[in-house]
């Protein structure tokens, strides 16, 4: 666990670098910097909507459930679900899965993508095209990672789709229902992310 949370850690860090440079080069300070990249408080009405949202991170991964594939590649020991596979039940295992379901895998990239890349595009491309483009990026690079499990046309549609709709809609939450606090796309992220982790490292 010791380890996975270094690791955390420093993806943490690589991944609030890169809009912490652009901002540091741009206004030649680091105050604001947090508001920047939406870190703060959001409002109960778009945390309430963030986690009627966390079902669309959940579909990805559950509708390959049952693919041999997808379950090889998941439970793999080099990956992180297939350790925790490994560590069965128990306290280091509840730990490493909430920290990578709450922060590796959500909290870091809600930073990168909702934080920076969709709010950069949408100051240069207008809202609706920016917020468009980064939907589709965070969907290409989980289209990527299914790539690896099927090539069935259908199945890796849905495995584009869901997380652009999800990517999509959430900035829209984070940006006119949560004055661009970026707290409720890592409430819906991370809750799906949980959910789908524990499905599939311990029920399965």
């Amino acid at each position: 666990m010791v380890q996975q949370l270094i690791n955390t850690l420093l993806q943490l860090l690589a991944f609030a670098f890169i809009p912490f440079l652009v901002y540091v080069i741009r206004y030649k300070t680091v105050t604001g910097f947090l508001d920047y990249i939406g870190l703060k408080n959001s409002t109960r009405k778009a945390n309430l909507i963030a986690l009627m949202l966390s079902i669309i991170p959940m579909i990805p991964f559950l509708m390959f459930i049952d693919n041999e594939a997808f379950l090889a590649i998941m439970k793999d020991p080099k990956t992180v679900t297939g350790k925790l596979a490994q560590m069965g039940v128990g306290v280091e295992a509840g730990g490493t899965l909430l920290l990578i379901a709450l922060v590796k895998t959500s909290f870091t990239e809600e930073i990168l993508f909702r934080g920076f890349v969709a709010k950069r595009l949408a100051a240069w491309l207008g809202f609706k095209a920016g917020n468009f483009v980064q939907a589709l990026l965070f969907g290409a690079i989980h289209l990527v990672f299914f790539l690896e499990i099927t090539s069935q046309v259908l199945q890796l549609a849905l495995a584009f789709i869901l997380p652009t709709a999800f990517a999509y809609i959430i900035f829209i939450v984070n940006e006119k229902q949560a004055n661009g606090s970026i707290i409720p796309g890592w409430i819906a992220h991370a809750m799906g992310n949980l959910v789908a982790y524990t499905t599939v490292c311990f029920l399965v």
